[in-house]
């Protein structure tokens, strides 16, 4: 019995060494993703690079060989989650495209015009990384932060964006982001298919989501905006503001917020969202002309004449009379009412006057809204 014994406990030793010495020289590192959606944790299992404790993925050291990361490059489906690129030339390479390399840290490595394109990159760390012309285009860059980084160049036309922080970054004209973020591309569209899928889903559920996307695409536009003034790039930032506006327009009439929809409307027809003075100035035309139509409709009077009487001047018959006398008088009334100048030598008359006095009320509003966008586009300028 006694031999027995000792006989298994023999064996359960070499099972244990055995063990052990599978699990030696490997990797092991543990990467949990809880903040990361719709993926669970992995456990490394690549084998150790060097006299490291890890593979060379995940050894935090600097200066890792570039031809021996291209040769342990992982296949599509296989992840990179926490991979560390310190000191690393990357340049020109295509090996990390369509990866899933989340949580990873990219630290004064040089990612010149690497393809980057359709990978996982959320939540990692880019910080003193030249990205001059990197393709990131379809890639996923949720929670990602750029620390002085150059994007110059960059593409990251239809890449997810939604809480990225660029701080320090750089870009220029030839960065491209797309003519819309991937969001508002997403909310545009509307297949067939897209409309019986979302008939099929309950509701709350396509609001919720519908409402997530639109939240998305405002957060990235601002943060457009904020990193093209950040550079300089003024006409970026009022393309990326007025973009911004129009996801909240679009949003408000979707969930039939008609008030604030109406607003929003009146808001982007008369001034631009506040960024275009041309948009005041036809404004102003508008109500002048609307104005001028009017006032013969109810009759106004004219004094001074050589004869001293009062001249009344009303629509008639007389098609000429009407686009050569009636309205050019009329036009003159509107236009010193809507300056509010008051010269007194016209006067609406009767049902005019309630006109007139409304147009004044408005020729102050919109001389008012004139100087403020006047004074915005200064300041964005500077």
């Amino acid at each position: 019995m006694s031999g027995e014994m000792q006989s298994t406990s023999g064996e359960a030793s070499d099972v244990s060494r055995e063990r052990a010495s599978s699990t030696e020289n490997r990797c092991g590192h543990v990467h949990e993703a809880s903040a990361v959606s719709n993926l669970g944790g992995v456990c490394c299992w690549r084998p150790v690079w060097g006299d490291t404790e890890r593979c060379i993925w995940h050894a935090d050291v600097a200066q890792k060989p570039t031809r021996v990361l291209e040769d342990a490059a992982p296949e599509i489906g296989e992840r990179l989650d926490g991979a560390i690129f310190r000191d690393v030339e990357l340049s020109d390479g295509d090996w990390l495209a369509g990866k899933t390399i989340t949580d990873a840290r990219f630290v004064n490595s040089n990612l010149e015009n690497a393809d980057l394109s359709d990978a996982d990159l959320r939540y990692s760390h880019f910080e003193g990384v030249d990205a001059h012309g990197v393709d990131l285009r379809d890639s996923n860059l949720e929670h990602t932060e750029f620390h002085r980084t150059d994007l110059r160049g960059a593409d990251l036309s239809g890449a997810q964006l939604h809480y990225a922080v660029f701080d320090n970054a750089r870009i220029d004209e030839s960065t491209t982001f797309g003519d819309n973020v991937v969001y508002e591309t997403e909310l545009l569209e509307s297949t067939d298919e897209g409309r019986l899928a979302a008939l099929r889903r309950r509701r709350s559920d396509r609001n919720r989501d519908r409402l997530s996307r639109y939240e998305a695409a405002h957060w990235t536009y601002n943060e457009l905006q904020r990193l093209a003034e950040e550079n300089g790039l003024t006409q970026a930032s009022r393309d990326y503001y007025n973009q911004r506006k129009n996801v909240r327009r679009r949003e408000a009439w979707e969930f039939q917020s008609y008030p604030r929809a109406l607003g929003k409307e009146a808001w982007r027809w008369t001034t631009g969202y506040g960024s275009n003075p041309w948009r005041v100035i036809g404004t102003a035309v508008v109500i002048i002309f609307t104005c001028a139509l009017l006032f013969p409709f109810f009759g106004e009077v004219l004094g001074g004449t050589p004869g001293g009487e009062p001249v009344r001047y009303t629509y008639d018959s007389n098609v000429w009379y009407n686009l050569l006398v009636v309205f050019p008088h009329s036009l003159y009334l509107s236009t010193v009412t809507f300056a509010t100048l008051g010269y007194g030598d016209m006067q609406p008359l009767l049902g005019a006057k309630p006109i007139a006095a409304s147009e004044a009320l408005l020729g102050q509003l919109v001389m008012a809204l004139l100087v403020f966008v006047l004074t915005r586009n200064v300041t964005w300028s500077e």
